[in-house]
Protein backbone atom coordinates (compact mmCIF):
# COMPACT_ATOMS: atom_id res chain seq x y z
CA UNK A 1 0.00 0.00 0.00
CA UNK A 2 2.86 2.66 0.92
CA UNK A 3 4.83 1.56 -1.98
CA UNK A 4 1.22 2.55 -4.12
CA UNK A 5 0.77 6.05 -2.54
CA UNK A 6 4.81 6.59 -3.18
CA UNK A 7 4.45 5.51 -6.97
CA UNK A 8 1.31 7.70 -7.04
CA UNK A 9 3.25 10.42 -5.42
CA UNK A 10 6.19 10.73 -6.78
CA UNK A 11 5.48 10.40 -10.71
CA UNK A 12 2.71 12.47 -12.89
CA UNK A 13 2.45 9.41 -15.17
CA UNK A 14 1.62 7.19 -12.25
CA UNK A 15 -0.60 9.81 -10.62
CA UNK A 16 -2.70 10.50 -14.21
CA UNK A 17 -2.92 6.12 -14.92
CA UNK A 18 -4.37 6.04 -11.37
CA UNK A 19 -8.51 5.62 -11.50
CA UNK A 20 -10.37 9.20 -11.19
CA UNK A 21 -11.81 8.20 -7.78
CA UNK A 22 -8.50 7.44 -6.24
CA UNK A 23 -7.02 10.68 -7.67
CA UNK A 24 -10.03 12.44 -6.31
CA UNK A 25 -9.54 11.02 -2.90
CA UNK A 26 -6.27 11.85 -3.39
CA UNK A 27 -7.15 15.59 -3.84
CA UNK A 28 -9.86 16.33 -1.09
CA UNK A 29 -7.38 14.73 1.41
CA UNK A 30 -4.48 17.27 0.80
CA UNK A 31 -7.51 20.07 1.16
CA UNK A 32 -8.40 17.88 4.49
CA UNK A 33 -4.48 18.00 5.63
CA UNK A 34 -4.50 22.11 5.14
CA UNK A 35 -7.74 22.47 7.11
CA UNK A 36 -6.31 20.03 9.36
CA UNK A 37 -3.12 22.10 9.56
CA UNK A 38 -4.53 25.45 10.35
CA UNK A 39 -7.35 24.47 13.36
CA UNK A 40 -4.27 22.88 14.68
CA UNK A 41 -2.16 25.45 14.45
CA UNK A 42 -5.28 27.80 15.96
CA UNK A 43 -6.12 25.40 18.96
CA UNK A 44 -2.41 24.53 20.35
CA UNK A 45 -2.02 28.45 20.70
CA UNK A 46 -5.32 29.82 21.12
CA UNK A 47 -5.41 29.47 24.93
CA UNK A 48 -1.77 31.15 25.52
CA UNK A 49 -2.36 34.76 25.18
CA UNK A 50 -4.93 37.16 26.15
CA UNK A 51 -5.46 38.16 22.90
CA UNK A 52 -7.28 34.95 22.21
CA UNK A 53 -10.07 36.74 20.82
CA UNK A 54 -8.24 38.63 18.18
CA UNK A 55 -7.02 35.57 17.08
CA UNK A 56 -10.38 33.94 16.89
CA UNK A 57 -11.65 36.96 14.64
CA UNK A 58 -9.21 36.78 12.88
CA UNK A 59 -8.98 33.41 12.05
CA UNK A 60 -13.26 33.81 10.94
CA UNK A 61 -11.89 36.73 8.86
CA UNK A 62 -9.19 34.64 7.47
CA UNK A 63 -11.38 31.82 6.25
CA UNK A 64 -13.86 33.41 5.12
CA UNK A 65 -11.87 36.11 2.52
CA UNK A 66 -10.48 32.60 1.60
CA UNK A 67 -13.23 31.14 0.00
CA UNK A 68 -14.27 34.99 -1.25
CA UNK A 69 -11.10 34.42 -3.08
CA UNK A 70 -11.66 31.45 -4.95
CA UNK A 71 -14.68 33.80 -6.39
CA UNK A 72 -12.51 36.21 -8.27
CA UNK A 73 -13.14 36.37 -11.40
CA UNK A 74 -9.48 35.60 -12.65
CA UNK A 75 -9.39 32.51 -10.12
CA UNK A 76 -13.32 30.82 -12.08
CA UNK A 77 -11.67 31.75 -15.28
CA UNK A 78 -8.00 30.93 -15.31
CA UNK A 79 -9.28 27.21 -13.80
CA UNK A 80 -12.12 27.16 -16.04
CA UNK A 81 -10.37 27.60 -19.34
CA UNK A 82 -7.22 25.27 -18.01
CA UNK A 83 -10.10 22.72 -17.70
CA UNK A 84 -11.29 23.06 -20.96
CA UNK A 85 -7.77 22.26 -22.26
CA UNK A 86 -7.17 19.04 -19.96
CA UNK A 87 -10.34 17.74 -21.56
CA UNK A 88 -9.72 18.54 -25.28
CA UNK A 89 -6.89 16.75 -24.71
CA UNK A 90 -8.57 13.48 -23.75
CA UNK A 91 -8.00 14.22 -19.91
CA UNK A 92 -9.75 13.79 -17.14
CA UNK A 93 -8.16 16.34 -14.09
CA UNK A 94 -9.08 16.26 -10.67
CA UNK A 95 -6.80 18.68 -9.41
CA UNK A 96 -6.54 21.58 -11.73
CA UNK A 97 -8.05 23.94 -8.88
CA UNK A 98 -6.02 22.41 -6.40
CA UNK A 99 -3.01 23.16 -8.21
CA UNK A 100 -3.66 26.77 -9.01
CA UNK A 101 -5.13 27.36 -5.62
CA UNK A 102 -1.84 25.60 -3.76
CA UNK A 103 0.44 27.99 -6.08
CA UNK A 104 -1.19 30.99 -4.82
CA UNK A 105 -1.65 29.57 -1.78
CA UNK A 106 2.68 28.97 -1.80
CA UNK A 107 2.59 33.00 -2.24
CA UNK A 108 0.34 33.80 1.03
CA UNK A 109 1.64 31.70 2.86
CA UNK A 110 5.50 32.07 2.68
CA UNK A 111 4.21 36.02 2.80
CA UNK A 112 2.52 34.98 6.16
CA UNK A 113 5.32 33.67 7.82
CA UNK A 114 7.48 36.67 6.92
CA UNK A 115 4.57 38.91 8.30
CA UNK A 116 4.95 36.85 11.70
CA UNK A 117 8.73 36.93 11.91
CA UNK A 118 8.14 40.44 11.11
CA UNK A 119 10.24 40.85 8.09
CA UNK A 120 10.17 44.13 6.75
CA UNK A 121 10.31 42.53 3.39
CA UNK A 122 6.29 42.75 3.48
CA UNK A 123 6.35 46.36 3.96
CA UNK A 124 8.22 46.66 0.14
CA UNK A 125 5.99 44.28 -1.13
CA UNK A 126 2.92 45.66 -0.45
CA UNK A 127 3.62 49.16 -1.03
CA UNK A 128 2.23 50.12 -5.11
CA UNK A 129 5.68 52.32 -5.16
CA UNK A 130 8.31 49.95 -4.55
CA UNK A 131 10.49 48.55 -7.45
CA UNK A 132 9.85 44.93 -5.94
CA UNK A 133 6.13 45.25 -5.71
CA UNK A 134 5.78 46.80 -9.37
CA UNK A 135 8.00 43.78 -10.98
CA UNK A 136 6.18 41.23 -9.19
CA UNK A 137 2.67 43.14 -10.60
CA UNK A 138 4.00 42.96 -14.04
CA UNK A 139 4.92 39.09 -13.85
CA UNK A 140 1.76 38.66 -12.27
CA UNK A 141 -0.27 40.40 -14.78
CA UNK A 142 1.88 39.32 -17.33
CA UNK A 143 1.46 35.60 -16.71
CA UNK A 144 -2.26 35.66 -16.18
CA UNK A 145 -2.89 37.55 -19.19
CA UNK A 146 -1.16 36.14 -21.81
CA UNK A 147 -1.87 32.41 -20.76
CA UNK A 148 -5.41 33.33 -21.16
CA UNK A 149 -5.43 34.83 -24.11
CA UNK A 150 -3.16 32.20 -25.65
CA UNK A 151 -5.98 29.83 -24.06
CA UNK A 152 -8.99 31.91 -25.56
CA UNK A 153 -7.56 31.73 -28.81
CA UNK A 154 -6.97 28.27 -28.86
CA UNK A 155 -10.62 27.16 -27.58
CA UNK A 156 -12.10 29.78 -30.30
CA UNK A 157 -10.69 27.19 -32.85
CA UNK A 158 -13.42 25.05 -31.18
CA UNK A 159 -16.32 27.41 -31.09
CA UNK A 160 -16.01 27.88 -34.74
CA UNK A 161 -15.85 24.34 -35.50
CA UNK A 162 -18.72 23.98 -33.41
CA UNK A 163 -20.79 26.95 -34.91
CA UNK A 164 -20.10 25.71 -38.69
CA UNK A 165 -21.27 21.95 -37.90
CA UNK A 166 -24.45 23.43 -36.29
CA UNK A 167 -25.14 25.18 -39.35
CA UNK A 168 -24.35 22.23 -41.06
CA UNK A 169 -26.45 19.77 -39.18
CA UNK A 170 -29.18 22.43 -39.65
CA UNK A 171 -29.06 21.56 -43.33
CA UNK A 172 -28.09 18.51 -43.26
CA UNK A 173 -29.79 16.39 -40.53
CA UNK A 174 -28.56 13.25 -41.93
CA UNK A 175 -24.69 14.56 -42.33
CA UNK A 176 -22.23 11.78 -41.18
CA UNK A 177 -19.89 13.80 -38.53
CA UNK A 178 -16.68 12.13 -37.86
CA UNK A 179 -15.73 11.57 -34.09
CA UNK A 180 -12.77 13.71 -33.90
CA UNK A 181 -14.84 16.50 -35.40
CA UNK A 182 -13.56 19.35 -32.57
CA UNK A 183 -9.29 17.66 -32.92
CA UNK A 184 -7.80 20.97 -34.28
CA UNK A 185 -5.98 20.60 -37.54
CA UNK A 186 -3.86 22.18 -39.99
CA UNK A 187 -1.15 24.76 -39.47
CA UNK A 188 -2.98 27.17 -37.75
CA UNK A 189 -4.40 25.18 -35.19
CA UNK A 190 -0.53 23.83 -34.77
CA UNK A 191 0.00 27.00 -34.10
CA UNK A 192 -1.89 28.47 -31.56
CA UNK A 193 -1.79 25.15 -29.33
CA UNK A 194 2.15 25.38 -29.81
CA UNK A 195 2.72 27.94 -26.84
CA UNK A 196 0.39 25.78 -24.34
CA UNK A 197 2.28 22.29 -25.03
CA UNK A 198 4.50 22.96 -21.63
CA UNK A 199 0.98 22.48 -19.61
CA UNK A 200 0.77 19.51 -20.07
CA UNK A 201 -0.53 18.12 -15.83
CA UNK A 202 -2.52 19.81 -13.65
CA UNK A 203 0.76 20.15 -11.72
CA UNK A 204 2.45 22.71 -14.62
CA UNK A 205 -1.01 24.91 -13.15
CA UNK A 206 0.89 25.06 -9.81
CA UNK A 207 2.91 27.08 -11.24
CA UNK A 208 0.84 29.78 -12.71
CA UNK A 209 -0.94 30.05 -9.68
CA UNK A 210 2.54 30.88 -7.98
CA UNK A 211 3.24 33.33 -10.79
CA UNK A 212 -0.22 34.78 -10.40
CA UNK A 213 -0.39 35.60 -7.08
CA UNK A 214 3.19 37.39 -6.77
CA UNK A 215 1.11 40.40 -7.76
CA UNK A 216 -0.29 41.20 -4.03
CA UNK A 217 -3.03 43.37 -5.94
CA UNK A 218 -6.06 41.41 -4.62
CA UNK A 219 -7.58 42.85 -1.65
CA UNK A 220 -8.21 39.48 -0.12
CA UNK A 221 -4.54 39.22 0.26
CA UNK A 222 -3.33 42.11 0.88
CA UNK A 223 -6.50 42.15 3.65
CA UNK A 224 -5.50 38.71 5.23
CA UNK A 225 -1.61 39.89 5.67
CA UNK A 226 -2.90 42.77 7.45
CA UNK A 227 -5.18 41.35 9.70
CA UNK A 228 -1.98 39.26 10.07
CA UNK A 229 0.40 42.27 11.45
CA UNK A 230 -2.52 43.68 13.34
CA UNK A 231 -3.43 40.32 15.35
CA UNK A 232 1.05 40.27 15.94
CA UNK A 233 0.73 43.94 16.93
CA UNK A 234 -2.25 42.55 19.89
CA UNK A 235 -0.14 39.92 21.39
CA UNK A 236 -1.31 36.82 19.63
CA UNK A 237 1.04 33.85 19.47
CA UNK A 238 3.08 33.33 16.49
CA UNK A 239 1.76 29.95 15.82
CA UNK A 240 -1.51 31.11 15.77
CA UNK A 241 -0.59 33.66 13.72
CA UNK A 242 0.73 31.09 11.10
CA UNK A 243 -3.04 29.72 11.40
CA UNK A 244 -4.38 32.65 9.60
CA UNK A 245 -2.46 32.27 5.88
CA UNK A 246 -3.57 28.51 6.24
CA UNK A 247 -7.13 28.92 7.06
CA UNK A 248 -7.02 31.95 3.83
CA UNK A 249 -5.11 29.19 1.61
CA UNK A 250 -7.61 25.96 3.11
CA UNK A 251 -10.95 27.75 2.18
CA UNK A 252 -9.34 29.36 -0.74
CA UNK A 253 -8.05 25.58 -2.16
CA UNK A 254 -11.59 24.50 -1.27
CA UNK A 255 -13.01 26.58 -3.17
CA UNK A 256 -10.91 26.74 -6.44
CA UNK A 257 -11.51 22.64 -6.55
CA UNK A 258 -15.06 22.33 -6.26
CA UNK A 259 -14.71 24.10 -9.34
CA UNK A 260 -12.22 23.08 -11.15
CA UNK A 261 -14.82 19.66 -10.53
CA UNK A 262 -18.16 21.39 -11.57
CA UNK A 263 -16.21 22.87 -14.77
CA UNK A 264 -14.92 18.99 -15.48
CA UNK A 265 -18.18 18.07 -15.49
CA UNK A 266 -19.21 20.11 -17.23
CA UNK A 267 -17.25 19.95 -20.36
CA UNK A 268 -16.84 15.99 -19.92
CA UNK A 269 -20.65 16.57 -20.65
CA UNK A 270 -19.89 18.34 -23.53
CA UNK A 271 -17.61 15.98 -24.97
CA UNK A 272 -19.59 12.90 -24.18
CA UNK A 273 -21.78 13.39 -27.52
CA UNK A 274 -20.87 16.66 -29.04
CA UNK A 275 -23.11 16.24 -31.53
CA UNK A 276 -26.28 15.64 -30.54
CA UNK A 277 -25.22 18.14 -28.15
CA UNK A 278 -23.66 20.70 -30.37
CA UNK A 279 -25.72 24.16 -29.12
CA UNK A 280 -24.74 22.75 -25.01
CA UNK A 281 -20.78 22.95 -26.51
CA UNK A 282 -21.43 25.85 -27.88
CA UNK A 283 -22.23 28.02 -25.51
CA UNK A 284 -20.40 26.60 -22.82
CA UNK A 285 -17.44 26.89 -25.16
CA UNK A 286 -18.17 30.65 -25.79
CA UNK A 287 -18.51 31.56 -22.45
CA UNK A 288 -15.44 30.18 -21.65
CA UNK A 289 -13.81 32.05 -24.67
CA UNK A 290 -15.01 35.03 -23.68
CA UNK A 291 -14.05 34.97 -19.70
CA UNK A 292 -10.72 34.41 -20.65
CA UNK A 293 -10.64 37.47 -23.29
CA UNK A 294 -12.51 39.36 -20.77
CA UNK A 295 -9.54 38.35 -17.88
CA UNK A 296 -6.51 38.70 -20.34
CA UNK A 297 -7.73 41.89 -22.07
CA UNK A 298 -8.20 43.32 -18.82
CA UNK A 299 -4.61 42.25 -17.43
CA UNK A 300 -3.60 44.07 -20.76
CA UNK A 301 -4.81 47.47 -20.12
CA UNK A 302 -3.70 47.13 -16.54
CA UNK A 303 -0.18 46.71 -17.92
CA UNK A 304 -0.07 49.45 -20.32
CA UNK A 305 -2.29 51.74 -18.31
CA UNK A 306 -0.45 51.52 -15.08
CA UNK A 307 3.14 50.55 -15.93
CA UNK A 308 3.26 51.54 -19.40
CA UNK A 309 2.11 54.98 -18.45
CA UNK A 310 -0.57 54.50 -21.64
CA UNK A 311 -2.95 57.51 -21.43
CA UNK A 312 -5.65 56.60 -23.80
CA UNK A 313 -9.45 57.40 -22.60
CA UNK A 314 -10.61 53.63 -23.20
CA UNK A 315 -7.82 51.87 -22.30
CA UNK A 316 -7.77 53.84 -18.57
CA UNK A 317 -11.65 53.36 -18.42
CA UNK A 318 -10.78 49.21 -19.19
CA UNK A 319 -8.14 49.00 -16.98
CA UNK A 320 -10.25 50.30 -13.84
CA UNK A 321 -13.32 48.10 -14.38
CA UNK A 322 -13.98 46.78 -11.19
CA UNK A 323 -14.54 42.80 -11.55
CA UNK A 324 -15.78 42.06 -7.69
CA UNK A 325 -18.39 40.23 -8.66
CA UNK A 326 -17.47 39.14 -12.20
CA UNK A 327 -16.47 35.55 -10.97
CA UNK A 328 -19.79 34.85 -8.83
CA UNK A 329 -21.94 36.43 -12.47
CA UNK A 330 -19.76 33.63 -14.43
CA UNK A 331 -20.71 30.37 -11.94
CA UNK A 332 -23.80 31.39 -11.85
CA UNK A 333 -24.06 31.22 -15.98
CA UNK A 334 -22.25 27.66 -15.66
CA UNK A 335 -24.46 26.79 -13.07
CA UNK A 336 -27.41 28.01 -14.81
CA UNK A 337 -26.35 26.67 -18.47
CA UNK A 338 -25.84 22.85 -16.35
CA UNK A 339 -29.61 23.02 -15.06
CA UNK A 340 -31.37 23.76 -18.09
CA UNK A 341 -29.30 21.56 -20.15
CA UNK A 342 -30.27 18.37 -17.57
CA UNK A 343 -33.41 19.48 -17.60
CA UNK A 344 -33.79 19.95 -21.54
CA UNK A 345 -31.80 16.13 -21.75
CA UNK A 346 -34.19 14.28 -18.89
CA UNK A 347 -37.02 15.61 -20.66
CA UNK A 348 -36.21 14.11 -23.95
CA UNK A 349 -35.38 11.02 -22.38
CA UNK A 350 -39.07 10.54 -20.40
CA UNK A 351 -40.58 11.99 -23.45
Amino acid sequence: MSAAVGSVLSSATAREAQPFRVRLGFTFAVIAALHLVAIGLLLTNIFSSGAAAVTVGAALFAYGRGAIHSMDFDHVSMIDNSTRKFVAEGRRPASVGLAFSAGHSTVVLVTGILVVSGSGVVNTLLDGDSTAARVLGIVGLSVSGLYLLLVAVNNSATFWTAWKLRRALRADPRLQVPADVFTPRGPAARLMAAPLRRVKHPRHIYGLGFLFGLGFDTASTIGILMVTGAAAIAGAPPLALLSLPFLFAAAMTLGDTVNGLMMLKMYETADADPVRKINYNLVVTGVSVLSALTVGVLAVSALLADEAGVEVGPLQAVARIDTEYFGYVLVAVFAVIGAVAALRWRGRRSA
